[in-house]
């Protein structure tokens, strides 16, 4: 995985060196941007240093889905968006291309081949423009947080969008032949468990999102909701509410789509007050099995040793 150009951090700490600024949705002692602060963000080393960490554990390495990580990837320069996608090129390649078309050619034949990229960006920035423009990168898959199909909840959260431009944007993304990851949080500022058990059925109506990535939300001190929750307009669900939400929700997500995730890799010692547990999917599927449930997303059915 790999983290963009930095963003300035609202505060120092140990793993955050002065000269150095994380990504706004990001800390960092999360594991993927600590080893972007180890390697001072740079794309070359930063895909050096997973491949070598990958092998040295086993795993093969031939073919890789690149990951690019860091908030709304058509917000940076093109100038910069191509440079990064070069450099992680390079460092597959372990050859110095001139120009991104070179190290794109070279990686077909190389003994580490791309076979997918991975970008992240919000619906409102979703034009035919833009698709254009991450194809001829070779971009292959998109992120897009979506995080509540509520135009109330969003409006609520300052999301800056639509539940129009989400739709509007699925059906761009599906025309260019794009796959869709859509992020979806429940426990926002004014949603409860009943209206998030209603809002995940919307996913499946006219989205129908290739994979999605359940992240409930989680209430940092650094953050505005934080001010909310002092003042008691706010309240973070606890651990057995959302494993009772998401053990609700989970049977009803169709064969066809992949759940990548259940929750943040945000370390505990962040979290103010409410769920802990980065062992949510586990917990899930441990209540799932008690009820005698079960999901049948792609990762639920994969084949296990």
């Amino acid at each position: 995985t790999v983290l963009t150009k930095p963003y300035p951090c609202p505060g120092q700490c140990i793993f955050c060196p002065t000269d150095i600024r994380m990504p706004k949705s990001y800390l960092p002692d999360e594991p993927g941007a600590r080893r972007a602060v180890q390697h001072n963000f740079d794309p070359y080393d930063q895909v050096a240093s997973r491949i070598e960490a990958l092998q040295a554990v086993g795993h093969p390495t031939e073919k890789i889905e690149l990951l690019i990580l860091g908030g709304t990837w058509n917000a940076y320069r093109r100038d910069y968006q191509e440079w990064f996608i070069k450099r992680c090129l390079d460092a597959m390649n372990q050859v110095d291309a001139p120009a991104l078309m070179d190290a794109q050619l070279m990686n077909e034949t190389a003994a580490r081949r791309n076979v997918g990229m991975v970008i992240e960006t919000r619906p409102d920035r979703v034009t035919p423009d833009e698709l254009a423009w991450i194809r001829s990168l070779g971009v292959t898959k998109v992120q897009m947080g979506a995080q509540s199909l509520d135009d109330r909840i969003l409006a609520l959260n300052q999301r800056g969008h639509t539940t129009e431009e989400t739709l509007q944007a699925m059906h761009l993304l599906r025309a260019a032949g794009f796959k869709v990851v859509l992020h979806w949080m429940p426990n926002l500022l004014g949603a409860t468990p009943e209206s998030d058990r209603e809002d995940f059925v919307r996913l499946w109506e006219g989205y129908c999102p290739d994979e999605i990535k359940i992240y409930p939300n989680q209430l940092l001190e650094n953050a505005e909701l934080y001010n909310y929750w002092l003042r008691g307009e706010y309240s973070p669900y606890a651990t057995e509410e959302l494993i009772d939400l998401i053990a609700d929700i989970k049977v009803a997500i169709p064969r066809y789509c992949r759940v990548n995730r259940i929750i943040r890799d945000i370390p505990s010692t962040n979290v103010v007050e409410g769920n802990k547990r980065t062992s949510l999917r586990q917990d899930v599927h441990g209540e799932m099995a008690r009820r005698g449930t079960a999901c049948h997303c792609i990762r639920c059915r994969e084949v296990r040793s």
